[in-house]
């Protein structure tokens, strides 16, 4: 299994009881590797998560990144992590009432998991010239995002989704200090 799976497979084994968790399927092309085929699914996203307490639907792209800094593309063209129709697909479902879209991004190398919202990432891509960023230049832009707790078990990680769900709804508005922690 790819470290990208193995991510993804941690982070929804702690989903607390009352978050429905649905991931969308994968394309035949991205398990075969194939170039033969014509056609294939371009989903907008990796994960919906329904949190029944307050009604919220959370439209999610994971990543697994090692290294600081993870690559995006601007265009259809360019070659990134973040996929251009994975930004649109985000950006979509985030202009829905009780929708909340974003990233959650993992840095393997700094033991450090974040999810940025999409109005912010939009934000970051703003004011930013380059095809990636690191923490550094979301401190240095003041682009708000959230440190998620992890536990580093025996070889994998251990994510506090009750942590993510609670403290997601008002992050422009908290400390970012009190979310970086």
């Amino acid at each position: 299994m790819n470290v990208g799976k193995k991510f993804e497979t941690q982070f929804v084994k702690y989903a607390p009881d009352y978050a429905l968790i649905h991931r969308m399927p994968d394309s035949a092309q991205s398990f075969g590797r194939s170039q033969n085929l014509r056609f294939s699914r371009k989903n907008p996203f990796d994960f919906q998560i329904w949190d029944s307490r307050n009604c919220t639907l959370y439209a999610l792209e994971l990543k697994s990144k090692s290294g600081k800094s993870i690559s995006f593309e601007r265009t259809k063209n360019d070659k990134g992590d973040i996929h251009y129709h994975q930004i649109e697909g985000l950006n979509l479902w985030g202009s829905y009432n009780g929708v909340v879209a974003g990233l959650i991004v993992e840095f393997r190398d700094l033991e450090k998991t974040i999810f940025i919202d999409i109005h912010d990432f939009n934000t970051l891509l703003s004011v930013i010239d380059k095809k990636s960023f690191n923490l550094d230049d979301l401190d240095k832009n003041d682009i708000s995002y959230m440190v998620i707790p992890q536990e580093k078990l025996r070889e994998n990680y251990k994510y506090d989704l009750d942590y993510f769900l609670d403290n997601n709804k008002g992050i422009k508005n908290e400390s970012k200090e009190s979310l970086k922690s």
